[in-house]
């Protein structure tokens, strides 16, 4: 997942909310018009200020809410959008493989 969603935001065809959810969808034959209710939640606007890609993984995996937001928060030094996006560590791009990684190692950890 974490190459489709990079490549996927990369190529400006989403964004970073709409690249995990793409991924997501694809690795699990989903339907991929899913993909346009995360077009809000990109940009500091997903709910409670999170990082669109951090939002769009809680969505697909949320009982294992508490991992995930802990391992990105590890990873990336946060899981605001606001402190996340001056940081010149991580770019969005980056953020967003983060979070495919996450639920990439969830799926192989089952």
């Amino acid at each position: 997942m974490k190459e489709y969603a990079k490549d996927y935001h990369a190529k400006h065809l989403g964004n970073c909310a709409m690249s995990v959810a793409a991924a997501w969808l694809n690795a699990h034959q989903g339907d991929m018009s899913e993909v346009e209710r995360f077009r809000s939640c990109g940009g500091g606007r997903a709910e409670g200020g999170l990082c669109g890609a951090l939002y769009a993984a809680l969505q697909y995996c949320p009982a294992q809410k508490d991992k995930i937001t802990e391992e990105f928060r590890k990873r990336c030094n946060g899981t605001l959008c606001s402190e996340l996006r001056p940081s010149k560590n991580h770019t969005c791009n980056d953020r967003v493989g983060v979070a495919a990684e996450i639920l990439d190692e969830l799926e192989e950890s089952k």
